[in-house]
């Protein structure tokens, strides 16, 4: 137990925005790592988020040619113009924290209510280019890559894709400022959920055993999505977590648990 003290301390930061007491601080941090969060995982992100509170973060952006400026939706390659903005940091009610260390048969999507301590588990699908298989096990903030990329975001705007309502994310780090030029972006997806988990697989006759693959997005299950996405829009926290990567990920550059010889 010598090591839960600087947790519980740290994680008193998320409350201040609250106007909670002390002992209620206290009681809400206990909470939320007594239910399976990672304690490292809530100290790094509520240091970030006490530091960073009020903070404008600039993003590298792209208008779409013959669409509102305005317009968060993708559009083809060939019709983007660089642009950037900025997106504020300030107290949201809601955060979510990814750990990706975990496998994807696993509800390692932690939903969390900073006003009360709640939390919820949900599944979340990784990046194919991060492993194709249950364990995502490389990440970087590059173009094309396919790969999930860790570190902390912070929600948009909410536009209808093809599975629905989707979320615009903005990353505040080396590791994910190219978020928004990845679209990068919470949706549902068919592929998340234990049915597809206990689907065959026509290749090997067997169950797959894991998620489907996004294409470097954390996927919700179409119900899921359609529920948490409203409640997450505009100004929430997303941290994508590696224990083992998190540090060596601010370099910009990929980074894998699977080091080359």
């Amino acid at each position: 137990m010598k090591n839960a003290l600087p947790y519980i301390l740290g994680t008193a930061l998320f409350c201040t925005a609250f106007s909670a007491s002390a002992a209620q601080q206290d009681n809400i941090n206990r909470k939320i790592i007594s239910q399976g969060v990672p304690a490292d995982a809530v100290n790094r992100l509520s240091k970030f988020m006490y530091e960073n509170r009020g903070r404008s973060f600039q993003q590298d952006t792209y208008t779409c040619e013959g669409k509102d400026p305005a317009s968060v939706r993708p559009c083809e390659e060939v019709k983007r113009n660089r642009s950037s903005k900025y997106v504020t940091l300030n107290s949201p009610q809601y955060v979510v924290i990814v750990d990706y260390s975990a496998p994807s048969t696993e509800r390692r999507f932690y939903f969390i209510n900073l006003r009360n301590g709640a939390v919820e588990k949900y599944y979340t699908s990784h990046g194919i280019g991060s492993g194709d298989g249950n364990y995502a096990y490389r990440f970087s903030n590059t173009k094309d890559s396919r790969q999930t990329s860790l570190g902390i975001y912070l929600t948009g705007e909410v536009y209808t894709g093809s599975y629905g309502k989707t979320l615009r994310m903005y990353g505040l780090q080396r590791s994910n400022d190219q978020a928004y030029n990845r679209d990068i972006v919470v949706h549902g997806a068919w592929y998340v959920g234990e049915d597809f988990i206990n689907m065959i697989n026509k290749k090997t006759g067997q169950p797959y055993g894991r998620l489907g693959l996004s294409w470097g997005c954390p996927a919700l299950s179409l119900s899921m999505a359609e529920k948490l996405i409203p409640l997450l829009k505009g100004g929430s926290v997303i941290y994508h977590y590696h224990p083992a990567l998190v540090d060596e990920a601010q370099s910009g550059r990929l980074v894998s648990t699977k080091k080359k010889n």
